[in-house]
């Protein structure tokens, strides 16, 4: 069943063509352009102001911004590390709480935003941190239903921030909360029988998000949870004024741990693992590659496979590329997938690799060109690290 709410927080609605053409010229502006050849990519490092995983990481405008985490000590930071690319600096801030398990995202291409997480008790919140990257200001606003790791469904003029964990009995939440462009808040609930916790992957161009994969809870209301891997997608859609969500293609491979992205009208899910006949002690960590179109509203029959397994790996779009990296199968080789051709670029020739070895990573990707690759685990995850690794593809100013 279709959900449709119209948003009359929202400025008048522009006539759709005019809207598309907007956004269209929005993107042309922000992105210089990506050198297509990865061989060609640039490469330098810099250093966070704490070591620190589990980061919260988004972009917005010339922004890279990586937020929250925990410290080397086990206790969660409020500390914001912000690169600009246009001037090449490095600036700090602070969250209002300091939380872990943030979701981060952006909305209207203006607002940074830091959702949800767990705060030093492990209790769910429902804080919500807004940067507004035009005057440089800080301010809060509040979720609908307090969950850590929610998801951000980046869908141009409005985010949908999607489940998560809500700390209580049920564990997994089916709440939704529509920020839009004046940070209003309009909250609704997923129409499923089962929580989901799965990945999420938007196209704030086309205006149209997947929350699929990952794992629901098949007894809802119950005093034990019983997780399964979730088949399931639900796809988020804005045009106009308006936001929504309809049930879409079934996901042709349940798995936990998956991570996604989306160029082109390509949406790209990988990685993850599966439990071996039914028992969660015996894990096997897939190498599996899983594209939707826009176009078809379609999953490919055919899986495509990076070259080594990866489980939570990072996903980030650079241009026509989703890019793969990371994940709990450490691994320093990218895994580049061109969206143009289905294709991974070839491997036999050089290409992009972290030079610090790290899982729990945060990444963020500016202007569509600069990828950002910083904090983590290493050394078998007991120590943090404050490395930062990034990758310039970009092409002209």
């Amino acid at each position: 069943m279709y959900v449709f709410l119209l948003l009359k927080s929202l400025v008048d609605a522009l006539p759709l063509m005019l809207l598309a053409e907007m956004m269209h010229s929005a993107v042309v502006r922000a992105a210089p352009g990506v050198v297509n050849n990865a061989v060609d990519w640039g490469f330098s490092g810099a250093m966070l102001s704490v070591p620190r995983s589990s980061i919260a990481a988004t972009s917005v405008g010339h922004l890279a911004l990586f937020a929250g985490g925990k410290l080397q000590n086990g206790t969660s930071t409020d500390i914001v590390d912000i690169f600009d690319r246009k001037t090449n600096k490095w600036t700090t801030a602070r969250l209002s709480e300091a939380r872990s398990e943030i979701s981060a995202g952006s909305v209207a291409g203006r607002y940074a935003l830091f959702a949800g997480g767990f705060d030093n008790s492990f209790k769910p919140m429902t804080l919500v941190d807004v940067y507004d990257a035009k005057s440089g200001q800080w301010s809060q606003i509040r979720l609908g239903t307090a969950r850590a790791a929610p998801r951000m469904l980046d869908l141009g003029n409005r985010t949908a921030i999607v489940g998560g964990l809500s700390g209580d009995l049920q564990y997994l939440s089916n709440a939704v909360d529509y920020v839009d462009a004046k940070l209003g808040v309009i909250s609704v609930v997923l129409e499923s029988r089962y929580p989901q916790l799965g990945v999420a992957v938007s196209d704030h161009v086309g205006g149209i998000g997947l929350y699929t994969s990952g794992y629901e809870n098949i007894q809802p209301g119950h005093r034990f949870n019983d997780f399964e891997a979730a088949n399931r997608t639900t796809v988020f859609t804005a045009q106009g004024t308006a936001v929504g969500f309809n049930g879409g293609a079934q996901f042709p491979f349940p798995r936990w741990g998956a991570s996604g992205a989306a160029a082109n009208g390509v949406f790209v899910v990988g990685g993850g693992h599966v439990f071996s006949n039914g028992d969660e002690e015996l894990t096997t960590t897939t190498d599996r590659v899983d594209v939707y179109h826009t176009a078809t509203g379609k999953w490919s029959n055919t899986a495509l496979k990076m070259s080594v397994a990866r489980d939570y790996p990072l996903a980030q779009a650079v241009g026509n590329y989703v890019v793969f990296v990371s994940g709990t199968q450490l691994s320093k080789d990218f895994d580049i997938l061109d969206t143009r051709t289905s294709r991974f670029v070839d491997t036999s020739e050089h290409r992009p690799a972290l030079h610090t070895l790290r899982s729990d990573a945060a990444a963020a990707t500016v202007d569509g060109c600069l990828l950002v690759i910083a904090g983590g685990s290493v050394y078998g995850g007991r120590n943090k690290t404050a490395s930062v690794e990034m990758f310039d593809a970009c092409s002209g100013l």
